[in-house]
């Protein structure tokens, strides 16, 4: 199995390749776009209900940020519950605490069910101060906690090697292997009479006659409804003004010893740094992740990773570092996920801006949009509502990242590396250049090929930077990526960098 970067997960290896069966026909009820976990828990749960239902993937399942996720399903959120009350209220977090809770239970229910094996196991999370500083945001948390009933208690101790003033222990939580699962849900959802394709490009979609045209290198086919289960949709939407790319950084260690229990912990730095055992086979490892920053910001991305693994050897006693890569993950810009029917469209819906919580979100947009397909009622669809305006929760975030996305379409077409010449480009790194008047992304292969790219991103136009850590291009204004050839690997952008 590939993923959206040059780097392999510890998931990648030893799983299944899927090979398409022929479409029966060319109508279904529902397409769905993109076999992640969003894209695969949907499939299922609306074949399960009655639905005909077509999967379409570009690649291959998990190859996007699914294959790149450390994997925890947690009843609470990158965005903290005090804060969630402070912007939507305490009821609307209730709901949204209620429904988090629940999330575990839907994943282990799908694996007993269908006789998933993904090495699920269930833990605690231990939530730590680790300044002075961090403490009363640890006790905002804990007092949310309380008057949602998650629970949470403060705890002297916890199963990892890093010093903290206070911590709390968040029961509820587990972990899995998240390729296994949805390489599970995959074949559930082909054996119940769904149809997957993979390898297949949507290059148009339109809307007609109450239902949905939509087309690709695999033919024409319609539906009565389009869910994009892609991490974003592509094209020009608003969702490139509300949801922020970045990338974090993770790696999988070998442990030299047993571990007696799982369990998951993170600090409260921002970025702040996370970790979870996991064992495959007869190994223990450790997860380790953080260094976070915005897509295409980082001007050596080889650093991040450089200090995660410095960071992993300060703190604990491992054998091997074993695996190591970063992963896309989109910030909403009031801190909750917008999933639902697509704004100005009948028979559209989108799922996105999931923050650092895939797993948990998109196994509740699973839920979520099956229920809207079907016209049932949702507790939570209102409150994820990609048509909410939620104006004094985000429009301070809504600001920031428009002005820095606009600050990079201006600046970057004036501003290239002038010392970057063709013959000074090692191999295995990229450079913009100005060459013969235009804007190039020059790529040198380990063959020492050079490969000569239009350097705008043919989404809205910025400049994309060079990521040395995964070999991509990547952009800075909305998170497009491309491969060193130019293939799409991270939409919005829907086009490939052109060839010079």
């Amino acid at each position: 199995m590939k993923r959206d970067g040059h780097n392999e997960s510890l998931w990648v290896n030893g799983l299944y390749i899927h090979e398409n069966s022929p479409a029966e026909n060319n109508h279904y009820d529902v397409v769905i776009v993109g076999a992640g976990i969003t894209g695969l828990t949907l499939a299922t749960e609306l074949q399960q209900r009655g639905k005909n239902c077509l999967v379409l993937e570009q690649h291959n399942i998990g190859f996007g940020t699914t294959g790149g996720t450390t994997a925890h399903i947690n009843n609470f959120l990158d965005e903290s519950y005090d804060r969630i009350i402070s912007k939507f209220g305490e009821a609307r977090a209730q709901t949204v605490a209620d429904n988090a809770g629940r999330v575990s239970a839907t994943i282990k229910e799908n694996i007993d069910r269908f006789g998933i094996e993904c090495e699920y196991e269930e833990c605690s999370f231990y939530l730590f101060s680790a300044e002075k500083k961090q403490d009363r945001q640890l006790d905002q948390i804990a007092k949310a906690h309380d008057a949602l009933e998650i629970p949470t208690s403060e705890v002297d101790e916890i199963p990892f090697s890093v010093s903290f003033r206070k911590a709390l222990e968040i029961k509820g939580q587990a972990q899995f292997h998240p390729l296994k699962y949805i390489a599970g849900l995959a074949k559930v959802f082909e054996g119940m009479g769904g149809t997957l394709l993979t390898g297949v490009h949507v290059s148009q979609h339109t809307a007609e006659d109450g239902s949905v045209k939509v087309l690709t290198n695999a033919g024409t086919f319609t539906a009565a409804d389009l869910v994009w289960a892609t991490h974003i949709p592509p094209g020009i939407n608003r969702f490139n003004a509300l949801c922020a790319p970045y990338r974090s950084y993770a790696l999988a260690a070998k442990l030299p010893y047993e571990v007696s229990s799982f369990a998951q912990a993170a600090d409260l730095y921002d970025p702040y740094h996370y970790m979870r055992y996991h064992k495959i086979g007869h190994d223990f490892y450790l997860i380790v992740g953080g260094f976070d920053h915005k897509t295409g910001h980082e001007a050596d991305t080889q650093k991040p990773m450089e200090d995660l693994i410095a960071y992993t050897k300060e703190h604990f006693r491992v054998t091997e570092i074993s695996k190591t890569w970063s992963s896309q993950f989109y910030a909403p810009s009031d801190g909750l996920p917008y999933i639902g029917k697509m704004p100005g469209t009948d028979h559209e819906y989108v799922a996105t801006g999931y923050n650092g919580n895939g797993m948990t979100w998109g196994t509740l947009a699973g839920n979520i949009l099956a229920d809207l397909v079907m016209e049932k009622e949702n507790e939570l669809a209102d409150i994820v509502s990609p048509s909410r305006i939620e104006i004094a929760a985000s429009a301070k975030e809504f600001v920031k990242e428009n002005v820095d996305a606009v600050f990079h379409l201006i600046k970057d077409q004036f501003s290239s590396d002038k010392k970057a010449e063709l013959d000074s480009i090692e191999k295995g790194d990229g450079h913009i250049i100005d060459y013969n008047g235009k804007k190039v992304a020059a790529y040198r292969d380990e063959l020492g090929a050079l490969t000569l790219l239009d350097a705008h991103c043919p989404h809205m136009g910025c400049v994309v930077k060079f990521n040395k850590t995964e070999k991509s291009w990547d952009c800075p204004c909305h998170g497009s990526r491309f491969g060193t050839d130019g293939t799409v690997l991270t939409i919005p952008a829907q086009e490939n960098l052109k060839q010079l």
